[in-house]
């Protein structure tokens, strides 16, 4: 990662791979379903996907407002006269 990169890739890449993680959970517990297992993945599975949803959904509006897509974009109060 360069000094570059926006925060807003960072967040995505960071949802990116709580969202693998998550997957690789549940692959997990489909292949060797016990009830410990399960139970983790209903504690720790579930919290993992909210998580990563949230931050996807926040990177995804970021990009937007950045490049001027949203109404309430960033630089609004600079292009009006």
């Amino acid at each position: 990662m360069t000094p570059q990169t926006p925060k807003r890739v960072s967040v995505l890449r960071i949802a990116v791979v709580l969202a693998a993680l998550f997957e690789l959970f549940a692959l997990v517990v489909l292949i060797g379903f016990t009830p410990i297992l399960f139970t983790l993945f209903m504690f720790v599975g579930e919290v993992l996907f909210a998580v990563a949803l949230l931050l996807l959904v926040g990177a995804v509006l970021a990009d937007l407002r950045a490049k001027q897509l949203l109404p309430w974009g960033a630089d609004q109060s600079r292009t009006s006269p």
